[in-house]
């Protein structure tokens, strides 16, 4: 029963550090349409529509790499419950 509530933790938590992720790529997202729009990029570093596109592909690869590792974490977690196991008697119901 731990290793459940174990997983349930990590899950949680992954869950929701990839929707906090995924918000914030949201909204630089719409940032870019905006600044795509009024023509609204600057001349220098970080404001160039290149440096945009570099920042956009950089969260999206963060949200993937997140993902990923939550998968694989769920995986082992899966596998780790077919290992056998001494049962706890007082975890049986």
């Amino acid at each position: 029963m731990e290793q459940i509530r174990e997983l349930a933790k990590l899950l949680e938590s992954g869950i929701s550090d990839y929707d906090a992720q995924l918000t914030v790529l949201q909204s630089e997202r719409l940032k870019y349409i905006r600044l795509s729009m009024t023509d609204g990029f600057g001349n220098e570093e970080g404001q160039s529509k290149e440096s945009w596109l570099l920042h956009l592909k950089q969260l999206e690869d963060s949200l993937e790499v997140r993902l990923k590792a939550l998968k694989q974490a769920i995986q082992e977690s899966a596998a780790s419950f077919q290992e056998p196991e001494a049962e706890n008697p007082k975890e049986k119901t």
